[in-house]
């Protein structure tokens, strides 16, 4: 298959599964100037993109491109669809608009971590779950105390699934686990530091009980 068609395919197949999870925008959220020719980490194929899906009221901001195939790919990454992952979150909060909001946001910066580290899929695959910190996501004032800490960052958790959306999705050339970022609030975050590994599985197992096991929400309780 050429490279045009596999970058067709995967573009396919992602908006596929993003569709599973509710109306998908025709549009894709893009920039004016690529973040790689200001310093930022390169994407497999250099594009930079993001989609929004729309359910009941809730939304749903993902990366698109992080599973492209990579342009520039010589032996085992040219059987490769990129980084293996698109990294995704939700929310049912009012936004006023949804770029700058504080959910993309959340998912442009981990986007960027994935780019940046490489091999954050297969992390994943060994770990099944990766809680991490990440700078410039705007909580508005009236919630900062509960979800920004002292240095200016906020907390993720990465990895819990829940339906509808799979968990992987078969690419071209390989298949893409679809990384879902959950926002934690700061007490959530200081269990998993005290707790590690059990702690991230504890936070997944009270996660997967709520109704939206994937969603975040600056007003939800702490579930601990």
């Amino acid at each position: 298959m050429s490279s045009d068609k596999n970058l067709q395919s995967s573009f396919d197949a992602r908006s596929a599964a993003w569709s599973q999870w509710g109306t998908l925008d025709s549009d894709v959220i893009t920039h004016l100037l690529n973040p790689a020719f200001m310093g930022g980490p390169r994407w497999p194929a250099m594009r930079q993109a993001f989609r929004v899906a729309r359910n009941a009221g809730a939304i749903l901001v993902a990366s698109d491109g992080l599973s492209d195939p990579f342009d520039d790919a010589e032996g085992d990454d040219a059987r490769l669809n990129g980084y293996g992952l698109e990294i995704y979150a939700s929310t049912r909060d009012a936004l006023e608009k949804i770029p700058g909001s504080w959910l993309f946001q959340m998912v442009w910066q981990v986007s960027q971590l994935a780019a940046d580290n490489g091999g954050l899929r297969g992390m994943l695959d060994e770990m099944k779950l990766i809680s991490t910190e990440v700078y410039d996501v705007t909580v508005p004032a009236a919630h900062e105390e509960r979800f920004v800490n002292e240095h200016g960052r906020v907390a993720v958790l990465l990895g819990v699934d829940a339906a509808p959306l799979p968990g992987l999705i078969q690419g071209p050339l390989s298949d893409i686990r679809l990384v879902s970022a959950r926002l934690l609030t700061l007490k959530e975050l200081a269990f998993v530091m005290e707790k590690g590994a059990a702690g991230r599985r504890e936070l997944a197992e009270r996660f997967g009980k709520l109704p939206e096991a994937t969603g975040s929400s600056l007003t939800r309780k702490d579930v601990l």
